[in-house]
Order: structure tokens, then sequence, then C-alpha cells
């Protein structure tokens, strides 16, 4: 097997290279993915409590203190809290695209070792089999049988070799890429529900309370009696 691998000639070794960095980008993505996954429907039912009771330095607290894209971006919204609900959808969404970057990273770096390792292999093969077809006697027929067919299975391991990395590294690229579009519409729900929380939270807290109402109704009677 040694000596197989050492015949297919550096080619082998340039898709031996892609599939590593196909296995170092995905155990990268694996690792980010699972550090910064949240609960996200917990973190925002906690952010609504503390944000209607008015806590807003404790909201920003809490968003500090996790990890991840989710609470930079709602930290961002939590930072301006006076702003409009129009100026704090506009800041939500531009962190959010800010995030998407990151969250992306290295994920198209798969889908390009996919795509090149079986194309390797291919011009491996031909590369070989026009290097053997040139030697001399080789096609007046003088060449040995044995020599031949080791020859052509030579050549045709190196396109076995590109396609067999290339599925595993083609799976893990849409498997990250759905990963990363589900993180990336939580991240940005979470922006928008946190601008509305905040100004649902604000404009309640402006309006006056029923029994405020009556008995300022109350007292208005009074004195016009």
């Amino acid at each position: 097997m040694r000596e197989m691998i050492i015949s297919m000639g550096p080619m082998f070794w340039l898709i031996l290279f892609f599939a590593v960095l196909a296995l170092a980008v995905l155990a990268e993505r694996l690792f980010y993915f699972h550090r910064i996954n949240i609960n996200s429907g917990d973190f925002l039912r906690g952010l609504s409590a503390l944000l209607r009771s008015g806590q807003y330095d404790e909201c920003l607290h809490e968003a500090r203190q996790l990890p991840g894209p989710m609470a930079r971006v709602v930290e961002a919204v939590l930072s301006r809290p006076r702003l409009s609900r129009h100026e704090l959808r506009e800041i939500a969404l531009e962190a959010s695209e800010v995030e998407v970057y990151r969250i992306e990273r290295n994920v198209r770096t798969l889908l390009v070792c996919a795509t090149v390792m079986p194309l390797l292999g291919v011009l491996g093969t031909l590369l070989a089999l026009v290097d053997f077809y040139e030697q001399p006697g080789v096609t007046d027929g003088a060449a040995a049988a044995p020599v031949v067919a080791e020859t052509l299975q030579q050549a045709l391991m190196l396109s076995a070799s590109g396609i067999a990395l290339a599925i595993p590294a083609y799976l893990f690229y849409m498997f990250l890429a759905s990963r990363a579009r589900k993180l990336i519409n939580q991240v940005e729900r979470a922006g928008l529900e946190c601008v509305h929380i905040i100004a649902d939270a604000r404009e309640e807290a402006q309006l006056p309370r029923p029994e405020v109402a009556e008995n300022s109704a109350e007292s208005q009677e009074s004195k016009a009696e």
C-alpha cells in the first residue's frame, strides 16, 4: 500500500492536502457552533422579563456574559435603548449582517475542497496515462501485461482517491451550510424580537395605569361639583 501511494506521485499528496484542509475546517466549525450554542427561547424570555421591569443594565450585563453572535446582536440593540423602534431595527439588522461573515467563515472552503479533489484525481490519472504511453515500446505492444495492469491501477487509484475524499467533504459542507443558515435566522430573529420587546416595554411604561386613570377622572368630577 505504501509503495502504491508513493507511485501515485505528487498529485496524490496534493489531494491529501485538500483532504486535511477540509478536516481542519470541519473541526474548527464544529467547535465554533458548539461553543456559541445557547437556548434562544430561554434567553429571550429572560430578557423580556428584565426589560419589562426596566432593568436595562442587567440585560446588557447578561448579553455581554454570553458568547456568540446572538448575544452580540442583542447587546448592540440594548446599548441604545432610547432610540425609536425603526432605528433599533436598523441597528439589529446591521449587527446581524456583521455576524453573518463570522458564522459562514471557512464553510465554503469545504465546497472548494470537495470540488477540487476529484478534478485533481482525474488530472493525475490522465497525466499518469500520458506518461506511461510516452515510454518506448508501449505503443508497439512491447510492454508486459503485468506492467500495464499495475500502471493502470495506480492511475485509476488517483481518481478513486479524489472522489472518495470529495464525497464526505461535500456532505459535511451541506451540513455546515444548513447549520449556519439556521443560526443566522436565529440571530436575526433574536435581534428583531429584542427590538420589539424594548419598544413595547417602553410604550407600556408610558401608558397610564387603569387605577390612576380612574382616580384622576373621579378627582376631576369632584372638582366640577
